[in-house]
């Protein structure tokens, strides 16, 4: 019963924007994590697209020894 009280003189607001509040400093803290981390991302994908293109031309070659249509 006190406890409404508590609420009805300091506000339940107060509350409410506290972890409004924690939650908007979470979400900024992961997107500075991510933008940390975009060079890394980056460059393993860059390394990824390199790979796949090699493997690409690759099979196009072996493909036209064996005399595959293309």
């Amino acid at each position: 019963m006190i406890a409404w009280i508590r609420r009805l003189v300091h506000g339940r607001d107060n509350v409410e924007q506290s972890d409004s509040e924690a939650a908007l400093e979470r979400a900024r803290e992961a997107r500075q994590q991510a933008e940390a981390r975009q060079p890394i991302v980056s460059a393993v994908a860059a390394k990824l697209r390199h790979a796949r293109e090699e493997n690409h031309f690759r099979e196009r070659i072996e493909a036209a020894f064996r005399g595959a249509p293309q």
